[in-house]
């Protein structure tokens, strides 16, 4: 019997998006902040076309397992997503800028065993830290939906057919929301079969509650941890992109330096330079002399 693949699951890439915890600041302090954070993630997916496919909301960070095209449009959602829950925090308690101080991990899921284990990891955080004992226990992540779809509410309605007050009070945005194909339930919450790829996730445990249960008691949290946010997150220096960014143009272009090269064949590398290195747009713009600007357009084509 042939293994399951990624491909099986999704035609795309799997990420896993972590927003670095923020020591001593609690971002969500009561039951509306996670709400709200709940339903801007599912607005999110919605809007930049993302798949959500398994999430957790902790009191100062979110782990979210996406499915997308590639990296750029996981960091457009994770972008969008704080810039909403930033508005929300400083409109409610009148704290600015919070979430600048905040940095992402972003880990690209190249395996089943990985993808499995990332998805027991995320599940697990509110065990680890201590508030729970049962991943059923913890009201804001999406496993209460991973195998068996939570019935959807009797008074559920789709947001597109709330009054347009209606889906301010519910969504906490000023954006138009008409067309939105998003239901919400009689607490307001985006429902979990609206937004979430519960298929994947039954899929990937083989529909099967005994695999999910192991992963779930197997999972190195610390070594998950490190693979998944940490590693990511440990950036190249400036030294070692210019030595590689210099090897790969004299491999390329017969020996030029970085300087020789015209803009056309500056922006033929860059997304060699993005995805096989450690590096950000900044970095990028900074080693080989192109504005920012033209480095994010050239990497989201």
């Amino acid at each position: 019997m042939r293994e399951l693949s990624l491909k099986d699951l999704f035609d795309g890439n799997f990420y896993h998006v972590s927003t670095e915890g923020l020591e001593q600041v609690t971002l969500l302090k009561d039951e509306e902040d996670y709400r709200i954070a709940w339903n801007y993630l599912a607005l999110v997916a919605w809007r930049t076309g993302v798949d959500v496919v398994a999430f957790v909301l902790m009191s100062n960070h979110i782990h979210t397992l996406l499915a997308c095209r590639d990296i750029i449009k996981a960091q457009k959602a994770i972008k969008l997503f704080k810039q909403l829950l930033s508005t929300y925090l400083r409109n409610k308690y009148g704290v600015s800028h919070i979430l600048h101080n905040s940095s992402d991990s972003i880990s690209l899921i190249d395996s089943i065993k990985y993808l499995r284990n990332c998805i027991a990891y995320i599940f697990r955080n509110p065990i680890s830290a201590r508030i729970c004992v049962k991943p059923e226990e913890y009201k804001w992540s999406s496993y209460h939906s991973c195998l068996k779809p939570v019935p959807t509410s009797e008074n559920a309605r789709k947001i597109s057919d709330l009054k347009y007050r209606e889906r301010r009070q519910v969504m906490h945005t000023s954006r138009d929301m008409s067309k939105c194909p998003l239901c919400v339930d009689d607490r307001g919450y985006v429902t979990l079969d609206s937004f979430v790829r519960n298929d994947i996730v039954s899929n990937a445990f083989l529909n099967s509650g005994k695999v999910l249960m192991y992963h779930l008691g197997s999972c190195n949290d610390a070594k998950t941890e490190y693979e998944l946010i940490y590693k990511p997150m440990m950036q190249a220096t400036d030294n070692d992109m210019y030595d590689a960014v210099s090897k790969l143009v004299a491999m390329r272009f017969r020996n030029k330096a970085i300087s020789d090269l015209t803009t056309a064949e500056k922006c033929s590398i860059l997304k060699s330079l993005f995805f096989n290195h450690k590096t950000t747009v900044h970095q990028i713009s900074r080693i080989i002399g192109l504005p920012r600007e033209l480095v994010r357009k050239m990497l989201s084509q």
